[in-house]
């Protein structure tokens, strides 16, 4: 594992972490993997040892995020920005097309930045995204003003993970992510992102791509998935038996092997 920061712009640092235990005397394609709102290059844990044999994985903390730079309230957020700073990265360790994983919201990211930069993607990964805000972003942002952001991960904590999540791994999630967020960054994104709508943007991809999500979840229902997956020229949809609406992080060993099966297919 290879930690490294990236200044994207001045004052404004981007951190990454690279893993790559391919055959050195091979030029491997990389996987870049974006994560979701209140989240770091951790969320993807789980899913390292699948793709890292065989990929140059690149983990990124999105600016405000993780150990990257974070953002003040008044911050104006925009998609083009977040996507920007995707493809500075991507320049910067000699990137010029990769395929992309993305979960939550980064599902989202990675999926507009597909239709952006058609030329930059071999294929997507998209785990849970939302293609408009989910509802409760408007309480969410009540709660941390009020509360804070670790009564925020307590509170949405089961969920995000599901009702089989253990004790330990709920804790494990509100202590080492979420509630590592910065107060300033969670206040200003959600600020900004309430107001986004994809669903037509997202009919635009191209690419081979693999839409997941769950039965179960509490911010969005199969069929509403399907409303849009299903006008994507090469898409598919998996489907899996939970209850938690971030199946990345609750379900990273089924997601990342159904992850690598496709990423195997995509000439």
């Amino acid at each position: 594992m290879t930690e490294g920061y990236f200044e994207v712009e001045p004052g404004v640092r981007l951190r990454y972490i690279i893993d790559d235990f391919t055959d050195p005397w091979l030029r491997a394609e990389t996987v870049l993997m974006v994560h979701g709102f209140a989240e770091s290059t951790e969320a993807w844990r789980g899913w390292v040892p699948y793709l890292a044999r065989r990929y140059r994985v690149v983990r990124l903390d999105l600016r405000g995020f993780g150990g990257s730079t974070p953002m003040p309230e008044s911050y104006p957020w925009s998609m083009d920005r977040l996507l920007d700073d995707v493809r500075a990265l991507a320049a910067d360790l000699g990137e010029s097309r990769v395929h992309l994983v993305g979960a939550k919201s980064g599902g989202s990211m990675v999926l507009q930045l597909a239709v952006r930069d058609p030329g930059f993607v071999r294929s997507v990964v998209a785990v849970t995204p939302p293609t408009v805000a989910a509802a409760a972003a408007r309480d969410w942002l009540a709660q941390i003003e009020a509360e804070g952001v670790v009564a925020f991960a307590r509170s949405t904590m089961a969920g995000r993970l599901g009702s089989k999540a253990a004790p330990a791994e709920v804790a494990w999630w509100v202590e080492n992510i979420q509630g590592r967020s910065p107060r300033s960054t969670l206040i200003g994104y959600l600020r900004w992102v309430n107001g986004l709508d994809l669903r037509e943007e997202v009919k635009k991809v191209r690419c081979p791509t693999l839409i997941i999500t769950t039965t179960g979840s509490g911010l969005r229902t199969v069929e509403g998935v399907k409303a849009w997956q299903s006008q994507m020229r090469d898409s598919r949809l998996l489907v899996l038996e939970s209850d938690a609406w971030h199946a990345a992080g609750a379900l990273p060993d089924e997601c990342a092997k159904a992850a690598a099966e496709f990423l195997a297919q995509v000439k």
